[in-house]
């Protein structure tokens, strides 16, 4: 049984749901430790940086994803990269 997903809908409709933080990032905020500032971290990313003081942080919490175990992460893995790409 074949199993097919399309990844050039929009995420209303059929595609995996996994990706949707690497195809549309969200940004967050956390407290800075060292200054109080706001550090600024993407969905896509694990390094934030702060706005106001500049320091570097590692999420405390990193998302898990479905990049690590499933089937068809190297179709998924090819999407994000030809997509970045073209976002340069």
């Amino acid at each position: 049984m074949a199993i097919w997903m399309s990844f050039l809908k929009r995420p209303s409709e059929n595609y995996c749901p996994g990706i949707s933080d690497y195809i549309r990032p969200a940004v967050g905020y956390e407290k800075c430790e060292e200054c109080g500032g706001r550090v600024e971290f993407w969905s896509d990313e694990v390094e934030g940086v702060c706005l106001d003081c500049g320091a570097k942080f590692r999420k405390k919490e990193e998302t898990p994803s479905c990049l690590e175990y499933c089937d068809y992460a190297s179709v998924c893995k090819g999407i994000i990269m030809s997509r970045r790409r073209a976002s340069r």
